[in-house]
């Protein structure tokens, strides 16, 4: 039987400027707000024009974005304390 052998010994030490994982962490974390941003200028206005009447679907839409924040906050929170570690 032949011992195995992992692929990630073949690669070089220094492969790119992302190999850091905090590095990656960070850039995905920009990412993510800058996605999240756009998406939050570009239609809150208009899902809460929609649900003005309706205070159930407008609870609804509040906290859809409360929970995007939330989740942002969350991916922050913890990229930043992988960088102490």
């Amino acid at each position: 039987m032949r011992p195995y052998v992992s692929a990630a010994s073949d690669q070089p030490a220094g492969r790119g400027s992302l190999s850091n994982p905090f590095q990656r962490r960070l850039t995905i974390c920009v990412v993510q707000t800058v996605v999240n941003a756009i998406i939050v200028v570009r239609f809150a206005g208009t899902l809460y024009l929609v649900t003005a009447h309706h205070a159930l679907q407008q609870i609804g839409v509040t906290l859809m974005f409360a929970a995007l924040l939330g989740s942002l906050a969350r991916m922050w929170f913890l990229t930043v304390n992988s960088r102490s570690r």
